[in-house]
């Protein structure tokens, strides 16, 4: 029966295995002909590898963070300027000619969303971390699928109500891997119009 590789294929596995290892050989390497050299160089291997996985796990962190930052900035912010608006609006010396000046007057809006379908693009592709963003136009918010490596479906991955939705899957394999994205609207809960397009990227290692 084959066996299966030794080494994880996960990063937190990997660092786990790897600490393992090193402490390991270094008790053996006289035994199986290991020169001090060898394992000087094993160790290097090891801080340099934890050094770039610590970097990817603080920058998913970085960006999930700023990434909510920015949309309870911007929802505060817009809150604030919808107040002067609502007390423009409410002034009596305002006119529809002041609205059109400040632009403050919504177009009519004929979004159909059931002929309608979302907009998915990568704003940004890392190991370990895919930034989509996508049009929310005027649904409740997107449901997005997905599929990579060997799968031969689309399954759910994540509902988002406010772009950009971050994917922080390690690969499954190691290496490179292949990913599809697809979204529908939401209509509250429930999926409405067409799928849409499909979005493909490559997740590095």
């Amino acid at each position: 029966m084959a066996k299966q590789d030794y080494v994880p294929r996960q990063d937190p596995d990997f660092v786990f295995w790897y600490t393992n290892f090193k402490t390991e050989l270094a008790a053996v390497a006289a035994t199986v002909g290991l020169l001090p050299a060898d394992v000087t160089a094993v160790d290097n291997d090891f801080t340099l590898v934890n050094g770039k996985i610590n970097a990817i796990t603080a920058a998913k962190a970085d960006l999930q963070a700023a990434s909510a930052d920015k949309s309870a900035t911007r929802a505060l912010v817009e809150g604030r300027i919808r107040a002067v608006v609502r007390r423009v609006k409410s002034h009596p010396g305002y006119t529809v000619a002041i609205g059109q000046q400040l632009n403050v007057i919504g177009p009519e809006d004929t979004t159909d969303l059931s002929t309608s379908k979302p907009t998915l693009k990568a704003s940004s592709v890392l190991a370990g971390a895919v930034t989509i963003s996508f049009n929310k136009s005027i649904s409740s918010g997107v449901k997005i699928l997905s599929k990579r490596g060997a799968e031969t479906g689309f399954s759910f991955l994540a509902v988002d109500t406010a772009s950009p939705y971050v994917d922080t899957r390690a690969n499954v394999a190691a290496g490179p891997e292949t990913r599809q994205y697809q979204a529908h609207y939401l209509d509250g809960d429930d999926p409405v119009g067409l799928v849409s397009d499909t979005l493909t990227v490559t997740v590095p290692a």
